[in-house]
């Protein structure tokens, strides 16, 4: 329940429920309702808060709250994953996160209290940015930009502590009862790697939620998940590739299923470092002999849909034109790799890396295939445990990986694009890809004040993100869920975090009797 690891999706998907942001995404998921925010030059965003907000314990929230919560998710000490680069790189003074000698008290306390963040009076929190970026309110309402108790963080490290000590720092997230939120619910139990189960927060701005309980089931396996589903244990399950025909054949299941798309593009990462992947026509000719529509309705049973292009359908940036260069065409792909002075002999000694489980490695499994039969290419599908693929992969320690993929963050495609930069490689550039121009291209983008001016140089970045082959695109996540008909009031969005359709409006959901 870290925050210093926030990018797990357990922390992701419980975050948003416990916690409120300084912004909040509308029913509709494409425009922010204030909790409130006001942007006004451009550089600096003022959010007026809610008076009658209260933390979970009746105690009201104030603006200082929401600077603590800032500044200890950007201490450099906690090596928090998303301060870089959606808040080291906007906000002012934040820059030199990276620099900070996070073993002196002084230069961490030094590089906190320079930031762009303050609290004028108990209800006003404001940021100043080092440049203008559009994207910010989006930035404002993930589940790490949220307040936090300095009184709570101090009394479960038993007293104040320097800004070094993170084990004093991490204290207070490592006790359900010390983990004290704003947000519509409240934890009211926590057995790891068992369940989690969240009650109303009577407290919350809004009205507690018509939910009396909540309960998250953390379920490694896709065929106990479906089992308990089955026998009534769980309420929603997104349902494992390998049962979506059982489902669909089923006459009661197949009523209670639903498709949702998301917006997620999924793709296989090439290993730059590793000759003659670095060779960009080398790269296009693996994509080029990789037949999605097969993929999609074949292995996927036809929910995901196929995509040759970065930014997913639904998302601002979409355009599928952009993607012919990745076009599945088994002729094209030959004439890249003669041009590249390539055979099959050298794609031979490579491996396909996947994480040890059913669904990736039904996919690989497809894709080699593919390449065997289109190229020629003999490439064997490395089958790997969760945590070493982890490893190795950070390490570069691999020769195409997947799948592997983004699911945007918020709805502003400037949440993709950070992915491919120089900076980014071993990080989410996992394949170290160079593309010449690319960050300069990005940063113009991301500096622009309107959607429109943004949009234009967007794409001219997309299309080389594509057109150099930096990855293999697969297709767009989609998820099939069971429901049961007695979950009522749910607003699905495609923002809702994996497998739990409805999850940013919890609010107005209940269950009918039955």
């Amino acid at each position: 329940m870290r925050r210093r690891r926030p990018t797990s999706r357990c922390c992701g998907s419980t975050t948003p429920r416990t916690r409120t942001a300084s912004t909040r995404l509308s029913r509709r998921s494409r425009t922010r309702r204030p909790s409130v925010a006001r942007p006004s030059d451009g550089l600096t965003y003022t959010f007026h808060l809610r008076s009658e907000a209260k933390w979970a314990d009746g105690k009201p929230v104030v603006a200082a709250d929401w600077v603590y919560g800032w500044k200890h998710f950007l201490n450099p000490a906690l090596a928090a994953g998303y301060v870089d680069p959606f808040f080291d790189q906007t906000i002012a003074g934040g820059s030199g996160y990276s620099d900070v000698d996070v073993k002196s008290a002084p230069a961490i306390d030094s590089y906190l209290n320079g930031l762009g963040l303050s609290a004028p009076d108990d209800h006003t929190f404001v940021v100043k940015l080092a440049q203008p970026a559009g994207y910010f309110k989006w930035v404002a309402s993930l589940w790490m930009a949220v307040p936090l108790r300095k009184d709570i963080v101090e009394q479960a490290a038993g007293g104040a502590f320097p800004s070094t000590d993170t084990t004093k720092a991490e204290a207070w997230a490592n006790d359900p009862r010390t983990i004290v939120g704003n947000g519509m619910f409240k934890i009211a139990e926590y057995t790891p790697k068992d369940h989690l189960t969240l009650a109303p927060n009577t407290y919350f701005w809004g009205g507690p939620p018509k939910l009396q309980k909540l309960t998250y089931s953390f379920i490694a396996d896709g065929n106990t998940a479906f089992a308990n589903y089955r026998t009534g244990q769980l309420d929603a399950l997104l349902v494992p590739v390998a049962d979506v025909i059982t489902v669909r054949q089923d006459p009661q299941l197949s009523k209670q299923a639903r498709l949702y798309p998301r917006l997620g593009t999924t793709w296989v990462a090439y290993n730059s470092k590793r000759a003659p992947l670095d060779n960009a026509d080398v790269r296009l000719a693996l994509s080029k002999a990789i037949d999605r529509d097969k993929l999609t309705k074949d292995v996927l049973k036809g929910t995901a849909t196929p995509i040759q292009s970065f930014i997913p359908k639904g998302m601002n940036g979409y355009d599928p034109s952009l993607g012919d260069a990745q076009k599945f065409d088994p002729a094209a792909a030959k004439q890249l790799l003669q041009k590249a002075g390539v055979t099959a002999a050298d794609l031979s000694k490579f491996k396909l890396l996947t994480r040890d489980l059913t669904g990736n490695k039904t996919v690989n499994q497809f894709i080699s295939q593919q390449w065997q039969d289109n190229l020629g290419v003999n490439i064997a599908v490395d089958v790997v445990d969760s945590k070493t693929v982890t490893s190795d992969v950070r390490k570069g320690q691999f020769d195409i990986y997947g799948p592997d993929g983004w699911i945007a963050d918020y709805p502003d495609q400037q949440d993709w694009f950070d992915i491919f930069t120089s900076t980014a490689c071993h990080s989410l550039n996992w394949g170290c890809v160079s593309l010449p121009g690319y960050d300069r291209t990005v940063a113009q983008a991301d500096g622009g004040k309107t959607d429109p001016a943004r949009n234009a140089v967007y794409q001219k970045a997309q299309k080389q993100v594509i057109d150099a082959g930096t990855v293999g695109f697969l297709y767009q996540s989609a998820e099939y869920t069971l429901i049961r008909p007695y979950v009522r009031g749910l607003t699905v969005t495609p923002m809702d975090d994996q497998g739990i359709p409805g999850d940013l409006q919890y609010h107005d959901a209940f269950i009918a009797k039955h």
